[in-house]
């Protein structure tokens, strides 16, 4: 298991939806408590966001998206070792089971379903951001 990390005193999340609401609730939720929020509107604006420098201390994916979707993006983030780092979680409306299965053997280290409880997503994201993995790939 790693060590758990000391927390950044601001601690910078990027989610990722291509609903605006959602995408404005989230970063309301995160900010009131210290964090910097970035946005992006699909996979395909995250990826060109974190190829341009963009750096965060963990990621929210939904997976149904326009352009490029969750999983190509996690799966992205995962094969490139710039990312490697990166606690990246899933947010989204797909509960079943074969979903979070393949979002875990990509390498998310989290998965949620909306709708969400605030609490648990931001206590989910210390987490991620300490090291901790929330989301185990099942034998």
């Amino acid at each position: 298991m790693p060590t758990v990390q000391e927390l950044p005193p601001h601690p910078k999340v990027l989610i990722v939806d291509d609903s605006v609401t959602v995408r404005s609730l989230l970063s309301m939720t995160f900010e009131k408590v210290g964090y910097e929020v970035v946005q992006a509107r699909d996979g395909q604006d995250a990826w060109d966001r974190l190829n341009a420098g963009l750096d965060v201390n963990v990621a929210f994916l939904d997976i149904e998206m326009p352009r490029m979707d969750g999983l190509t993006l996690l799966s992205n983030i995962q094969e490139d070792e710039r990312f490697k780092d990166l606690p990246v979680a899933m947010l989204t409306s797909r509960g079943a089971q074969k979903m979070k299965q393949r979002a875990a053997e990509l390498g998310a280290k989290g998965y949620f379903v909306k709708p969400y409880i605030e609490d648990v997503l931001l206590d989910s994201a210390r987490r991620l951001i300490a090291g901790e993995v929330l989301l185990e790939v099942e034998a």
